[in-house]
């Protein structure tokens, strides 16, 4: 309380020559500082190698001290990067990949935090890739106290390049009490400079303005950077073309989309402004599938796909999540719970009394990648014969139409009907009699009339990208109601089962939704509030009543959530500011639940508001509140 009013009284002499005075909140006029660190996990020994890639300054943190009650310092969060190169038959031979964010508000502990961190969880210290122009370089292998030393600056002040164009999509308030998205396009020529913001136009439109994130909206900055690339298009077989941040694909499967450049990408998204670019997204001009999550969010400009993987991708960075799917390899976050049920993370949006487990088994996880020219494809399971229900998913590229591709089970072929276009896409069938005891085969097959096909490489090849089978039994033990909250089993790359909140409702476990599950929502609102305060400022202006009195008129300027939606149709039934004032620690029960107030007594004010709304059921750490203390004086008025 003590720093809060000396900082409010502080402000106020300042603005001495002036009828108005504005009270930023008290996180804007601090600073966080944040480090991003990549680990890699080798599959045969264990060795675990980190790289700092980024570093630099960030809002101040609200879950952090000092603007936190609970004193803690620093924060630690796994950042999945979603990398589906561990998605094959050979995932036991790749380097397993991890990025962690660490972040605090005390820029005095904040190179010991990283040394602390890459000392306790890493065995070697590959390079330090900064934004300055010095890095460290170290031989894998040597011990992290020899080789750490962190330059103590938070990167260069980097300016936009001649032909760059900056455009905001999104305004919802300033960039320090917001929370920033940029996204840049790679592969985009000088000639296709409208065709990128209309791109951006688009899938703004389909995250922002549509269902996933349209509740969240007043609390993101959206920009799109245009930056002239000398070839159109992204890279395949591993090699880039000749573009602004080197995007590529490993082979021409529609899967992982990863940049080359990733310097060039953080010096331009910071370029935008130094409170824009919390979080980096880079969108290849390309027809098709494909993205990455981690340091940057990666997706293209495909009109089926891209906003599918971008939303989901975004999920990742956005919110403290990890996989829902099956096959994968990080599941942590609020999302994922690996040890119990009777006190399972997400307990208080639990749908029944008491928790459960809903009964399934994965039968079959198999990522082909198989090019279907080369003949039938064939995955065998084996069925105890105990289960009721089965469901069969898979995600396939190049099956433009109907008779393109077969798929059979036990020899019997299943009705399927294309998704028309090459793009890769999800299909999925439905049993509703069990499997019997025994050993099952799944075939697939590309259209007998497409056998003698030649090769065509403007388009992607006829492809089984991905399949699982479950077992499931009766609705009973296992329910396939998105609507219900319980623990739903998913199974790692090795077989090792966690749970998570939903069925299939979630975006990210199914990403042909468009939804997040009740336990994600709150997780995003946590995190977005851990950036931005409810509050934006305070502002106090001197004035005169009838009588030729003194007065003062407070206003309290909110995020627009709740009553103060511009929208009121993306307000949620029960979303709402609460808010009081208080005089000389006095409460000024009169106010309550306004924002603008008229009064004539001087002293010390607070205001305090809190936001209530139905996608949050617990807040520990006070972030759906905020509060300032300010002074009110006629001394503080122009003469």
């Amino acid at each position: 309380m003590r720093a809060c009013l000396f900082l409010s009284s502080a402000l106020a002499l300042v603005s001495l020559a002036t009828a108005v005075t504005i009270y930023p909140n008290d996180e804007s006029e601090g600073a966080g500082f944040y480090s991003l660190v990549e680990r890699t996990t080798s599959p045969n020994i264990g060795a675990r190698t980190c790289t700092l890639i980024d570093r630099g300054e960030s809002t101040a943190y609200r879950n952090l001290a000092p603007f936190n009650n609970q004193k803690q310092l620093v924060n630690i969060l796994r950042r999945n990067t979603h990398d589906e190169r561990h998605h094959s038959h050979t995932h036991q031979d790749e380097v397993a990949k991890e990025l962690f964010e660490l972040s605090t508000n005390h820029r005095d502990i904040w190179s010991d935090l990283e040394q602390s961190f890459m000392e306790r969880e890493c065995d070697s210290v590959a390079k330090v890739s900064l934004l300055d122009d010095d890095k460290e370089e170290s031989d894998l292998g040597r011990k992290v106290q020899d080789v750490f030393k962190i330059p103590q600056g938070t990167g260069k002040d980097y300016s936009l390049q001649e032909g760059d164009e900056v455009r905001k999509l999104v305004d919802s308030g300033p960039d320090k009490n917001r929370v920033g998205i940029v996204f840049m396009g790679d592969g985009y020529t000088l000639e296709e400079r409208e065709k990128f913001f209309g791109d951006m136009d688009r899938l703004v439109n389909d995250m922002f303005i549509g269902e996933t994130f349209e509740s969240f909206l007043p609390l993101f900055n959206v920009y799109a950077l245009f930056r002239p690339s000398r070839e159109s298009g992204i890279g395949t077989q591993g090699k880039w073309r000749d573009t602004s941040f080197r995007l590529y694909r490993d082979g021409t499967e529609l899967r992982g989309i990863y940049c080359a450049d990733p310097r060039a990408a953080k010096q331009a998204c910071h370029a935008v402004g130094k409170y824009a670019c919390d979080f980096p997204s880079l969108i290849g001009n390309d027809p098709y599938y494909g993205g990455l999550g981690g340091q940057f969010v990666i997706s293209t400009s495909s009109n089926k796909s891209g906003t599918v993987v971008l939303r989901h991708e975004l999920g990742h960075s956005l919110i403290d999540v990890g996989e829902e799917y099956d096959g994968g390899q990080v599941y942590s976050g609020v999302n994922a719970e690996r040890w119990t049920i009777q006190n399972i993370k997400w307990k208080h949006w639990i749908t029944d009394d008491v928790p459960r487990e809903e009964k399934n088994v994965l039968r079959a996880q198999d990522y082909a990648w198989y090019d279907l020219a080369k003949g039938p494809y064939k995955v065998k399971f084996e069925s105890n014969g105990e289960y009721k229900r089965w469901s069969l998913k898979i995600s396939h590229s190049g099956v433009d139409t109907d008779d393109s591709f077969e798929v059979y089970i036990d020899g019997k072929r299943l009705d399927w009907t294309s998704p028309g276009g090459y793009d890769r896409d999800f299909s999925e069938w439905f049993g509703d009699e069990g499997f019997s005891a025994g050993s099952h085969v799944i075939e697939f097959r590309q259209g007998s009339k497409y056998d003698n096909e030649p090769v065509d490489d403007t388009r992607p090849i006829r492809q089984l990208c991905s399949v699982t089978m479950h077992e499931f039994m009766a609705e009973d033990q296992y329910r396939f109601d998105n609507t219900i909250i319980s623990a739903y089993p998913t199974y790692d790359i090795v077989g090792r089962k966690t749970w998570r909140p939903s069925n299939e409702f979630c975006l990210m476990r199914n990403m042909t939704s468009i939804h997040f599950c009740s336990v994600c929502k709150e997780g995003l609102w946590h995190r977005l509030l851990s950036k931005a305060s409810l509050l934006d400022e305070i502002q106090v202006d001197c004035d005169e009543n009838a009588q030729g009195e003194s007065v003062f008129d407070l206003s309290a300027k909110l995020i627009p959530l709740g009553q103060f939606r511009e929208d009121q149709s993306k307000r949620s039934q029960g979303e709402v500011y609460e808010t009081r004032w208080f005089r000389n620690g006095v409460h000024q029960a009169e106010y309550d639940n306004h924002v603008k107030i008229q009064v004539s007594e001087e002293g010390i004010w607070e205001f305090k508001t809190e936001f209530k709304t139905p996608e949050v059921r617990k807040d520990p750490r006070g972030l759906l509140k905020a509060s300032k203390v300010f002074v009110v004086a006629k001394r503080l008025c122009s003469k």
